[in-house]
């Protein structure tokens, strides 16, 4: 989500709600409207072009690549599932595989989709533990177990909801 400080104009992005600037710790800020995500998204396109100008091109090697099979699914779930009174339909995207760093670890990363399909957020990652002998179609129903009544995707989800009802 990116931020604005009515304060010192500082643009910012964070996965969690912010109350305070990390400039000037103002506690006057706001999420970024769309001409402001636009120049947010502008300026960190022309800090990355200039870090990677500043380094000749580097191709990976074979010896240094990880490769990791990604899989995906998604699930629409309509507002009235969370106690509000609207239409709103929210689409859910849940990417999840084997955790590249830890073989043991299934980890799957919940996203949120919009109505206007323009914005998105990360919502939160889970991590359940592997089962080499278990099939796609029960990562995914212990992933959607584990999604189902978990507090924390409930409340995330809650604050993407009521952020696209007031837009």
């Amino acid at each position: 989500m990116v931020y604005v400080c009515d304060n010192c104009g500082a643009l910012f992005s964070r996965t969690d709600k912010q109350r305070h600037c990390p400039d000037c710790g103002k506690d006057l800020i706001r999420s970024a409207n769309q001409v402001e995500r636009r120049e947010f998204i502008s300026r960190m396109a022309g800090l990355l072009q200039k870090k990677c100008a500043d380094h000749p091109p580097r191709f990976p090697s074979m010896v240094e690549t990880v490769i990791s099979m990604v899989d995906c699914f998604t699930f629409q779930l309509p507002v009235t599932a969370l106690q509000i009174d609207n239409s709103l339909v929210v689409e859910l995207w849940v990417e999840f595989g084997q955790n590249a760093d830890d073989w043991n670890d299934l980890t799957a990363n919940v996203w949120a989709v919009g109505s206007d399909r323009q914005s998105h957020q990360f919502l939160m990652s889970i991590h359940l533990p592997m089962n080499p002998k278990e099939v796609r179609r029960e990562q995914v129903d212990r992933i959607f177990s584990a999604l189902s009544g978990n507090r924390t995707f409930v409340d995330r989800l809650l604050e993407f909801v009521t952020e696209q009802l007031s837009i």
